[in-house]
């Protein structure tokens, strides 16, 4: 019997812990304080754990961050989901709205840390990257599912 658990929450692990990794990262780097510059605004300086870069470039790499991150977390609820045995055509979406959902989350998270606010912006560079991973995994579906012969031992 409890070998039987064990295997369950071994495979379980297996099959959801990359997404609870990807999440654990995002909420850590949501709850890090944004301070003003200490050097003067062309400076590049640590706010918490998270780099601050001057001007333009913050928007560039910040938003350039946010489709990273969310559109590889799309990717592993995809994998999660079809590893669980729903098709591609229900992962699909679903996938995505699991990303949007936390990206809802994270903004309202992010509302009650020191210097940050919430950002309709963030949560909408979040979800286009959900889709555009979405639409490539989509494509090369059975790379997602490679390890499903180890998860299922």
């Amino acid at each position: 019997m409890s070998n039987t658990i064990l295997n369950q929450f071994r495979r379980i692990t297996l099959i959801w812990g990359p997404v609870l990794v990807i999440m654990a990262f995002i909420f850590v780097a949501s709850a890090q304080p944004k301070y003003p510059p200490p050097g003067g605004p062309e400076a590049i300086y640590f706010s918490g754990l998270m780099p601050v870069f001057p001007g333009g470039w913050e928007f560039v790499i910040k938003k350039g961050a946010h489709m990273i991150i969310y559109g590889l977390l799309a990717v592993v609820n995809m994998r999660a989901l079809l590893l669980h045995g729903l098709s591609l055509r229900e992962a699909f979406p679903f996938a995505i709205l699991l990303a949007a959902a936390y990206a809802i989350a994270d903004e309202l998270h992010q509302s009650f840390i020191q210097g940050r606010f919430s950002s309709v912006r963030d949560v909408a560079f979040d979800v286009l990257g959900a889709v555009l991973f979405s639409v490539f995994a989509r494509r090369f579906a059975r790379f997602l599912t490679v390890c499903e012969v180890y998860v299922s031992r």
